[in-house]
């Protein structure tokens, strides 16, 4: 059901914390929201080489042309373009429904202006729930493309956290700019940021 190099993938270089980090806290906390936090990050999977996941349906184009323009084997070159990490995070909805998610994202090379890209499933069947796609210019976007999920996620209509930070993201997008894809945006910051 996984892609293969999961059962290959290298520890982060740092733990999971218990506590939510500030700039979650802090943002929850602005907009009211202390009780109950609509996201958390479940567990840190793993780490591996772009050469080592080949097969995400997001990785850019312009890698790909890039690397089967060069002598060495396509591997050689997306070796050295950013790692993907993987992670598994729930999402709770308005009626404290779980949607358990898996996600894999790759924060991509800085001297491309890549924005990040991956794929989000859900944990128990494996269905793609969301794609989260580089548009270049450092620039990336996130589209739930489950209507299933779209359809039974009932959203706390609130207002979330800006899930822009200028530390990771120059710009993330949300395609149809719904709180799933927040929430899944919030989610890709708080693995990488800790």
């Amino acid at each position: 059901m996984w892609p293969s190099c999961i059962e290959n993938l290298m520890p982060f270089g740092y733990t999971l914390s218990e506590e939510l980090p500030e700039f979650l806290r802090e943002g929850f906390e602005k907009n009211g929201i202390t009780e109950f936090v609509p996201v958390r990050i479940v567990a840190l999977l793993g780490t591996c080489r772009t050469d080592e996941y080949m097969d995400c349906p997001n990785l850019p184009e312009w890698h790909l042309d890039n690397a089967s323009s060069y002598d060495d084997p396509k591997e050689e070159y997306l070796a050295d373009i950013g790692i993907y990490f993987w992670f598994d995070f729930d999402i709770l909805d308005r009626d404290r429904q779980i949607l358990p998610l898996r996600s894999v994202f790759n924060g991509g090379d800085a001297d491309c202006n890549d924005g990040i890209w991956g794929v989000v499933w859900d944990r128990n069947t494996g269905t793609e729930v969301a794609h989260v796609r580089s548009i270049g210019g450092d620039e990336s976007e996130i589209e739930v493309i489950s209507q299933k999920h779209i359809n039974s996620y009932q959203p706390h209509n609130i207002c979330l956290p800006e899930a822009t930070s200028p530390e990771f993201f120059c710009g993330l997008y949300f395609v149809q700019d719904l709180e799933l894809e927040i929430l899944i945006g919030l989610a890709i910051q708080w693995c990488y940021l800790r």
